[in-house]
């Protein structure tokens, strides 16, 4: 068992995320369909109960109210039993032939039966019997079964020895309460006759029943013979459907392959059992129906989330496939994932992993590049510097030599000149330190401008402008040198009036600007763009204006180097910038 669970999970675990997603929501989906399932079962279950409990205690509290109503009815017939004025009258009726006297006791006794008949709205009307067998009327219509039966009554009233009966008619919903009247005065217990009261069980039945409940009602009665005598349900049942073992319950009982719901209350009161009928189909059916509407709205609901998780989980897990991609290609050395691997206007999660991807990938992609260049860059510079490595020891011997002749025979200016050349050669044959104040760098052009003015004479005016505060900044080794041998090669010579080259230096932010200034030709844009690209050769040692700004930026970084602004006629500014730097 732990082998086989081990296996589903680790298949489960080599799922693509898409099918990981859309299987997780459909296990949950079939989990919470099984949890609703089970609570509808269990709510429904807990609702036939309630409406079974309910059912039954509504039969109970309208059988209650039902022999109420009976023993008020049973009260008014104790009430006419023992009326003075009727037994005085049955009394003498009793005694009197005169059929005149006998009219007038007649009407009298229609009267008072009138007042008990109005004092209840379910009496159908009130019967007496003299002791002749003459029926005495009032109410409603005299029924057959009243007309066709006296002596039935009679001695039905005679076995109770005037104690209250009620007789019932077997599916004539009828009930009658039958009393012996008999002579109260001085105990004589006299026989008067026989009290029978027609009642209006339908009335009762309806009047007893809430307007909620009617609905579901179909109350039937049965007697002590179990035998209905009461029908209020239009269901038709032949006997008993069972005999109630407790006063209050209920039961589902199969009757001729239908099931019913059959609630029963036995009375206190009378030998009577109340039933409440229904058929069992006509109860669930409405709970069937909710069920099932219930459950087909939830597997609609639950198929909608799962077409959902389903486009969701392909929109989700698209980019991230194309990321994989990307990836892959990027792994076999392709860093051009622009075909595969596009920018996601998302800002979610995957969009910021896959934006960052390819910022991630561009700049390793520069960086590259870069490293690429620069790599050639060194290479260009080591290859021009061994080819301006000529035995540094030979040919400071020979400017020396030539600075001793110069010496020897009063040539002062040469043997200036060569003192200057030979300390521009020694710096330059320096290889110990890369970076040096901007005071040494700035000494070293002075060096150079010496030699130039041997060369120039008065057309040569050179000023500095060095800011105090710039002395002690430290710059790359040979960067001012340059830019005034451009100025003398691109403005001095190509002019016969005076060139004014200025070098200016100042910090401005903490950044170190250098400007070599002349006033020379200027260049045309073509011919910038010469300079920058190396493609015009200097007289100096063929490092270009380009090679200078590449080495800044290699340094520094790209925000620093150099800008060239040029205009013919006016004169060229060679503007150079780099961080302060104090050693």
């Amino acid at each position: 068992m732990k082998n086989w669970f081990i296996s589903i999970l680790n298949k489960y675990k080599q799922l693509k995320i898409k099918n990981k997603l859309i299987l997780t929501i459909l296990l949950i989906m079939i989990g919470s369909l099984s949890f609703i399932l089970v609570g509808f079962q269990y709510a429904f279950h807990v609702y036939d109960q309630q409406y079974y409990q309910k059912t039954t205690e509504v039969l109970h509290m309208s059988s209650n109210q039902l022999e109420k109503e009976l023993k008020n009815i049973e009260e008014i017939s104790f009430s006419v039993m023992t009326d003075n004025k009727i037994q005085r009258i049955l009394s003498e009726v009793k005694k009197n032939d005169n059929p005149y006297e006998r009219y007038q006791l007649e009407n009298e006794l229609w009267d008072l039966l009138t007042d008990y008949v109005g004092s209840s709205k379910y009496i159908h009307s009130i019967h007496l019997l003299d002791v002749n067998g003459v029926e005495y009327r009032a109410g409603g219509f005299s029924s057959p079964i009243i007309s066709n039966q006296k002596e039935k009554w009679i001695e039905i009233a005679e076995e109770n020895n005037g104690a209250n009966q009620w007789v019932t008619e077997t599916d004539s919903n009828k009930i009658f309460v039958i009393r012996k009247i008999r002579a109260h005065k001085n105990l004589s217990l006299d026989n008067l006759g026989t009290l029978l009261i027609q009642v209006n069980l339908d009335r009762i039945v309806e009047d007893s029943i809430s307007e909620e409940n009617k609905k579901t009602n179909n109350m039937m009665i049965s007697s002590d013979t179990n035998q209905f005598f009461y029908k209020g349900s239009s269901i038709e049942l032949e006997k008993i459907p069972y005999l109630p073992k407790t006063k209050v319950g209920y039961q589902i009982t199969t009757i001729k392959s239908k099931k019913y719901f059959i609630t029963h209350s036995t009375s206190s009161h009378v030998n009577w059992v109340y039933w409440n009928i229904v058929s069992f189909n006509s109860i669930i059916s409405k709970v069937k129906t909710t069920k099932y509407v219930m459950v087909g709205i939830f597997l609609l609901l639950n198929c909608l989330v799962l077409l959902m998780a389903i486009v969701f989980s392909g929109k989700l897990t698209k980019p991230i496939e194309q990321l994989v991609l990307a990836m892959k290609n990027v792994q076999n050395g392709n860093l051009s994932i622009t075909n595969v691997l596009k920018p996601a206007e998302s800002k979610d999660e995957v969009g910021i992993l896959t934006n960052h991807f390819i910022l991630m990938i561009n700049r390793i992609d520069r960086l590259i590049k870069e490293n690429y260049e620069k790599q050639l860059l060194i290479k260009d510079t080591e290859f021009k510097a061994l080819q301006a490595q000529i035995n540094p020891h030979f040919l400071y011997n020979t400017l020396e030599t030539i600075n001793w002749q110069a010496k020897i025979n009063g040539q002062t200016d040469i043997s200036s000149m060569v003192e200057s050349l030979g300390y521009l050669m020694r710096n330059a044959m320096k290889m110990k330190n890369d970076v040096v104040p901007l005071e040494e760098e700035i000494f070293i052009v002075s060096h150079y401008i010496r030699i130039q003015k041997y060369r120039f004479g008065d057309r040569l005016v050179f000023r500095e402008e060095i800011s105090p505060n710039t002395k002690n900044c430290y710059i790359p080794k040979f960067m001012i040198q340059p830019l005034v041998e451009n100025a003398v090669h691109y403005a001095l010579e190509r002019m016969m009036e005076t060139c004014e080259i200025s070098v200016c230096a100042f910090l401005r932010e903490n950044i170190l600007h250098i400007i070599v200034e002349d006033n020379g030709p200027g260049m045309e844009d073509t011919l910038l763009e010469q300079v920058l690209k190396q493609e015009g050769k200097t007289k100096g040692n063929g490092i270009g204006l380009s090679n200078i700004d590449a080495r800044i930026k290699l340094l520094y970084g790209d925000a620093f180097g150099l800008t060239i602004k040029s205009k013919a006629g006016v004169g060229t500014k060679v503007c150079l910038s780099i961080p302060n730097e104090w050693r």
